[in-house]
Formats: structure tokens, C-alpha cells, sequence
């Protein structure tokens, strides 16, 4: 029973880093800060295997949509607590929680809708008190996020006017036309492949186990 609630454990662990997206290493400047960042969606960052020694007197979570961490508008900067209790701070807030020591944990990081993932461009673990960067990573110019809404119901009913449309082109085919050759299928992608193989690879340990 405890392998298989390891098993659905890790199953969930590997579906999630499959959908996250990978920002960047945090550098490491100072009080030993380092971490891998992802972003989970468009309002969610995710630090796994975060250090930090707690020794700064007034650091936090520091994001930006414009600059670097040493040259930007603060206005257009945003503190994200941790842990997140339905606040965050603008950066001149007193009010900010300090950051405690992180023995390497995973960080969860809550964004507002106003100051989405994909507009950020740097994230920073500051000092406000003496204007000190402890490490930061840079986000990629083309972080984007697949829009849902925009995708078609494949359950959705045609149009019948170009249904119709359709219907006369496939009944007036050129007989001299030549078919064209059968295209490449496209490659499949390592998340695709890892996704796909998943179920399988988890029945068959539990087979073993049975």
C-alpha cells in the first residue's frame, strides 16, 4: 500500500514539471541564495530546492516588469510574500514580511492578475535596507502561456454555409490532379513522449508488486 501511494506520489510530482516552464538558475551573490525557477502559469512562480540563510534584515521575493533589480522604476516592481496569506506589497510597504532561512524548499510564489507572469522580467531576492541583490534570475523575452479560451470546441457545431462550401470543392476534384505525398508524422516532444509513457510504466510496477 505505501508503494503504491509512492508511486501516485511521483506520478503527480512528474504531470507537474511536464506543464511548469523553465525561467532559470537564481544566481548566487550573496547569503548563499540558489533555487531552479519555474513558472507554473500565469500568476504562479515556483522556486524548487530554494536556499537562502536568512541573514538579511529586510529581503524578500522582488519582481519586476522593467530594468534589473540594480536599475528599475520601483513603481512598476512588485514584493511577493512567502508564505502568501492574500497580500502582496508595493515596494516602498513597511508592512513586507522579511524572508527566514530555506534549507532547500519548494517556493510557492502568488502573482495578481495586474502583474501576470509573462510581464515580468526579472526576479530578485532583495535587501531593501542597504539596496543589495542576494541573486536573481532573468526572464526569456518570449515566455508566453497557451490561451484556452482561444481553443475551438471540438464538440462545436459547423457553420453550414461553409460546410457547404467545403462540400462543393470535394465534389469538383481535378481528376489530373497528382496526390500529394504523404507528410513526415512530426517528432514527438520529450514531455509528450514522458506524458504518454507514464500510465504504463506505473501499471507495470504495480504488477510487479502484486
Amino acid at each position: 500500500m505505501k508503494t503504491f501511494v509512492a508511486l501516485l506520489a511521483l506520478s503527480s510530482v512528474v504531470s507537474a514539471k511536464i506543464t511548469q516552464k523553465y525561467i532559470g538558475k537564481l544566481s548566487t551573490l550573496q547569503h548563499d541564495v540558489s533555487g531552479d525557477v519555474y513558472a507554473k502559469d500565469e500568476n504562479t512562480l515556483v522556486i524548487e530546492n530554494f536556499k537562502y540563510d536568512g541573514a538579511g534584515p529586510d529581503a524578500f521575493f522582488w519582481v519586476g516588469k522593467t530594468g534589473t533589480p540594480a536599475a528599475t522604476d520601483t513603481a512598476m516592481t512588485l514584493i511577493l510574500a512567502h508564505p502568501y496569506e492574500g497580500n502582496n506589497y508595493e515596494y516602498t510597504n513597511e508592512a513586507a514580511p522579511v524572508l527566514r532561512q530555506y534549507t532547500g524548499e519548494m517556493v510557492e510564489l502568488t502573482l495578481p492578475q495586474s502583474f501576470k507572469v509573462s510581464d515580468v522580467k526579472w526576479l530578485s531576492i532583495w535587501c531593501r535596507k542597504f539596496s543589495v541583490d542576494f541573486g536573481n534570475t532573468m526572464f526569456p523575452e518570449d515566455l508566453v502561456f497557451d490561451d484556452e479560451d482561444d481553443v475551438p470546441s471540438p464538440l462545436a457545431p459547423e457553420d453550414d454555409e461553409h460546410s457547404q462550401d467545403w462540400n462543393h470543392v470535394d465534389n469538383h476534384v481535378d481528376p489530373q490532379a497528382e496526390p500529394e505525398p504523404d507528410s513526415e508524422p512530426e517528432p514527438y516532444s520529450a514531455s509528450s513522449v514522458l506524458s504518454l509513457a507514464l500510465p504504463t510504466l506505473l501499471v507495470a510496477l504495480l504488477a510487479k508488486l502484486m
